[in-house]
């Protein structure tokens, strides 16, 4: 637990310097626009190293380690295996070049990828880099990279992709999800989803997508029998029993009302937080109707990520709409300053407070048999 905590304080101390590149001493700040190149790239190489290193030095920690380690014998073997041909193929080459038993370098070349993605995507889409990383931290999605390392890095390369639909570039979004899927295909999930939550919604769209959210409570037996020859692998197994997440709902439902008290600010002129907005919707309605489908955090996951991206944006507009209230008001521009500021500390800080209460019931839950990441044991201590 310990060694966690320490990855996410000195990280996010990193993460800071990637976004302002200039460190004070003594008061004084750098403001020389090389040295700042250099400490940014240097802080951002040093958190690229820390969270690659946790995850490739990792041994047996987290709960599907053993079975990929297992899964790696069946493909060298040629045996059948659940998992997808590019990453049966990926697996088999690296067999070739580093030995069939040698899983703590597969492990690594995972950690090394997943990592590298996850840190691009914050690095271009999110307006400040350390909050989004801090969220990012807090809401365990590196952590859990730990886990199951195919569906993460097709998480990493959803959370990227997102910046070509950004910049209007489909056609590279789709041929990203589209290798990404080699390894998981549950990423195919997320061409339809984020396409449809970057369009504008008219009301009657609106009303349609909520209607087939809520058909979930009373024809989720239908729409399982639908999933379920799409998946045949979870025919009989443990996953068909369903459940939620209550931790996500709640997390959705306080984003979502997060955006709504602040619905007048500039963030709702932002095509990007628009997207965003709508896919924390999406995922609220998933998670609350949506309990039927085996593993739905899997699919919630591809939605929800882009609240690191969000909160931060939405910060942002509160002092970006008052700054423009300030600049059209002719009286009272001290106290409107203050309240300005006021509205900026007390949003940021209870996103940062429900970050890490949301962080401390995640080493909480670390330990059982779901996450399995605690305790964590390192191949350098065999």
């Amino acid at each position: 637990m310990i060694l966690y905590v320490f990855v996410l304080a000195t990280t996010t101390f990193a993460a800071f310097l990637v976004e302002g590149g200039a460190v004070c001493f003594r008061g004084r700040t750098s403001c020389f626009p090389a040295r700042q190149a250099v400490i940014r790239r240097s802080a951002l190489a040093g958190i690229f190293l820390m969270l690659f290193l946790l995850s490739a030095l990792r041994f047996e920690t987290g709960n599907d380690y053993v079975r990929y380690e297992e899964i790696f014998r069946r493909i060298w073997g040629g045996w059948v295996v659940p998992t997808e041909p590019g990453f049966n193929v990926f697996i088999k080459g690296l067999q070739y070049v580093f030995g069939e038993t040698n899983y703590i370098v597969f492990f690594a070349i995972f950690a090394f990828f997943t990592v590298l993605f996850m840190l691009r995507a914050l690095y271009v889409l999110s307006e400040n880099f350390a909050f989004s990383f801090f969220l990012f931290m807090c809401f365990g999605y590196y952590f859990n990279s730990m886990n199951t390392m195919r569906y993460y890095l097709a998480v990493a390369v959803a959370m990227w992709a997102i910046s070509f639909i950004h910049r209007k570039k489909y056609g590279k979004f789709v041929l990203a999800i589209l290798v990404a899927a080699l390894f998981h295909k549950s990423v195919l999930l997320v061409i339809p989803i984020y396409l449809l939550a970057n369009v504008t919604w008219k009301l009657w769209s609106v009303i349609l997508i909520s209607a087939f959210g809520v058909s979930g409570l009373f024809l989720g037996k239908y729409y399982l029998k639908l999933i379920l020859i799409l998946y045949p692998s979870y025919n009989n197994t443990e996953y068909l029993e369903g459940g939620t997440s209550y931790a996500n709902i709640l997390r959705c439902a306080l984003v979502v009302g997060m955006c709504l008290l602040f619905w007048k600010n500039s963030w709702r002129e932002n095509k990007q937080y628009r997207m965003y907005f709508r896919l924390n919707v999406g995922a609220l309605l998933l998670y609350l109707c949506g309990s039927f489908i085996p593993e739905v955090s899997r699919i919630g996951t591809y939605m929800t990520i882009t609240q690191v991206f969000l909160i931060p944006g939405v910060v942002k507009s509160i002092s970006a709409s008052d700054e423009n209230v300030q600049n059209n008001a002719s009286t009272n521009e001290g106290s409107k300053n203050i309240d300005a500021r006021k509205k900026v500390f007390l949003t940021t800080f209870a996103a940062v407070m429900a970050a890490v209460f949301y962080f401390i019931f995640w080493l909480y839950k670390a330990y059982g048999d779901v996450i399995k990441l605690l305790p964590y044991h390192s191949w350098i201590f065999m």
